[in-house]
């Protein structure tokens, strides 16, 4: 029925009128085309933006799987270094301790290594003394006696003799000899200090009395 009224419709027309209808009908089919084309587009528009949203959501969520795949991975790289390092530290520390350890035995050797050569060497000197003691006495008990001997001797001379000169001269060879018993005493005193200071600085080298 449509149909037949539209043909009957442009059967009444006029040129003029139909041209102008067809042409209407034109433009109303072309704008129906023109405004179909606008909504598929503005659809497919639609779909690249959802697409393109749900794209940068998958974008987003693959970087970050694989940046916790590479925080994974990178905490195992760090937990081997930190072992390696751990063990490192542990071998050095290990080896520090022996290391401290050697040396503290070397040096409790070497302080009783020091111990043993000051007692040596403080009794070597104690025997010295002694000795030059005991000398030092037995000079002293021989002058003394050598002294009162030409004390008496001198007092017996000095009685018989009558002559002046002749006493002078034998007060002065006894002043001499008694000078040089006393040179002779200071001598060997300070022999026996000589002796005493050499001994002292061979013991203080390290070297005993009977290899030096």
């Amino acid at each position: 029925m449509p149909k037949k009224s539209k043909v009957n419709k442009l059967a009444r027309m006029s040129d003029e009128e139909r041209a102008r209808y067809l042409q209407h009908r034109a433009d109303v089919e072309e704008e129906g085309r023109r405004r179909k084309r606008e909504l598929i587009s503005r659809f497919i528009k639609n779909k690249l933006d959802k697409e393109e949203a749900f794209s940068k959501i998958n974008t987003a969520k693959i970087n970050q799987e694989w940046r916790y795949i590479l925080r994974k991975i990178k905490c195992h790289q760090l937990e081997a270094e930190v072992q390696g390092m751990k063990s490192s530290f542990n071998f050095l520390m290990e080896r520090k301790n022996r290391l401290i350890e050697s040396l503290t035995r070397a040096i409790d050797d070497s302080n009783e290594q020091h111990r043993r050569a000051f007692q040596a060497h403080t009794e070597t000197l104690s025997y010295f003394l002694r000795i030059g003691t005991q000398r030092l006495d037995k000079l002293q008990a021989t002058y003394e006696q050598q002294k009162n001997t030409f004390l008496e001797t001198w007092d017996k001379v000095e009685m018989d003799i009558t002559e002046g000169q002749v006493k002078s001269e034998f007060k002065l060879m006894l002043i001499t000899f008694i000078q040089e018993r006393d040179f002779k005493a200071y001598k060997n005193e300070k022999e026996i200090e000589r002796a005493t200071v050499k001994n002292n600085a061979r013991l203080e080298n390290g070297c005993p009395t009977h290899e030096c």
